[in-house]
């Protein structure tokens, strides 16, 4: 493998805790209440498609009162132990790295700018890049567009259903990390990974 491509929430950060807290405290202001192992069927995915699958309304300010109260817990999130180190020893290795999230572009900015991807990331695709979103290919076709990279060459790594999806229906190689102690389980990825290291490897391989 050549080119390195990751989700974000729950592949390379932790994120899993902040996320569910912030929708609690943003559906509570719209008179709904979850418990929080009922809200994971909205990770990994646009708040859009999160707020179908919970059969809920929301009015057109949801998204900018999610973003504030995310803020409130943005500061519980981190790098998950030796991602941040598995990122820097593939570019070492001459591998690009980059990242097709679905977080939009504020997000992007305001809650990730700690975590020097501008430094590591060689192309990234966002929500506001691409009309459809994951488990829809467009994004990760989107990505290989931007980079002009062979799909034969390249993985997209990320920790949920939608993700391993969104890069068979897209032609490139699929990798499930378990290594966020989630228990997701997906038969149709190509590669599980239980830790960093492993990704490594597979650059050398």
């Amino acid at each position: 493998m050549k080119h390195f491509i990751f989700d974000l929430d729950g592949t390379l950060i932790d994120t899993e805790r902040a996320v569910l807290n912030t929708w609690r405290k943003t559906l509570s202001q719209y008179g709904y209440e979850f418990l929080t192992e009922d809200l994971k069927c909205v990770l990994g995915v646009t708040s859009e498609i999160g707020l179908q699958r919970l059969y809920v309304e929301a009015d057109e300010n949801y998204m900018n009162l999610w973003q504030q109260n995310y803020a409130n817990h943005a500061k519980d999130t981190d790098y998950f132990a030796g991602t941040k180190e598995m990122l820097l020893q593939l570019k070492q290795k001459g591998c690009t790295v980059g990242a097709v999230s679905s977080r939009c572009k504020k997000e992007y900015i305001d809650f990730f700018s700690d975590f020097d991807f501008e430094e590591i990331f060689d192309a990234v695709v966002l929500e506001d890049d691409t009309q459809s979103h994951k488990p829809n290919p467009e994004p990760l076709l989107k990505y290989l567009e931007i980079m002009q990279v062979d799909k034969n060459d390249s993985i997209y790594i990320g920790d949920m259903p939608g993700d391993i999806e969104c890069a068979n229906r897209a032609g490139v190689i699929s990798g499930l990390v378990t290594w966020n102690r989630s228990g997701v389980k997906c038969k149709d990825a190509k590669l599980i990974f239980e830790t960093p290291e492993e990704v490594t490897v597979l650059a050398e391989a």
